[in-house]
């Protein structure tokens, strides 16, 4: 019948729809930032605009559409040493783990967070093991701020996907710290049960662990 026809071609229109590619609209790129004058706000600024900042440039970085807009930011980012990985001054951006600020402590750990979510950023962080070193110890010290303590143990279960940062987590005595930490679970957020059993998970794989 004529009926039949008609949804016969209705249905066959929408489902080659529905198997059409999408045409994604261009995603903007963003636009670039003066990171000589950033990195100096947040070594030289005030805590409360190093936090401004250190969120923001967490922001532009997770709220990014994910594939080229996302990678040009990261890149950005790396190719500017944002976070003076490769810087030898004394006074650096990744200080800021160290800051008196417990806000300033946190949004640092959240960015670094951010970027060891990325293979990418993971790859920038560990071009310099005092990265890894810092967080350890900021992990071991931070008793006053959970969530930088939660952010700090995300990165290193992520820095663990890494094999020569893995050894080195073996060889600072890390699963040593896990045990202890895991021994108390009910004290644990949900958050730092989960990354503190994957994280000795990775490092209990190797057979140095």
């Amino acid at each position: 019948s004529l009926e039949a026809t008609v949804s016969g071609k209705m249905a066959s229109t929408m489902l080659r729809a529905s198997l059409a590619p999408v045409k994604l609209k261009d995603v903007p790129l963003l636009p670039s930032l003066d990171y000589e004058k950033l990195k100096k706000d947040l070594i030289l600024g005030s805590d409360r605009l190093k936090a401004f900042l250190l969120q923001a440039l967490r922001w532009r970085l997770t709220t990014s559409h994910p594939g080229e807009q996302r990678e040009t930011v990261l890149q950005a980012y790396i190719s500017n040493d944002l976070l003076d990985c490769y810087s030898h001054n004394q006074r650096s951006v990744l200080q800021l783990l160290h800051s008196k600020s417990d806000v300033v402590r946190q949004y640092m750990a959240r960015l670094i967070n951010a970027f060891a979510s990325l293979a990418e950023g993971r790859l920038y962080l560990a071009q310099n093991t005092k990265v890894l070193r810092m967080l350890e110890g900021r992990l071991k010290e931070e008793d006053k701020d959970i969530i930088t303590r939660e952010n700090v143990l995300g990165a290193l279960q992520k820095f663990s996907l890494r094999r020569p940062l893995q050894t080195a987590m073996i060889q600072d005595g890390l699963i040593f710290w896990l045990v202890d930490v895991l021994k108390d679970p009910d004290c644990l957020s949900d958050y730092t049960l989960e990354y503190s059993v994957a994280l000795l998970m990775n490092l209990c794989l190797r057979s140095t662990g």
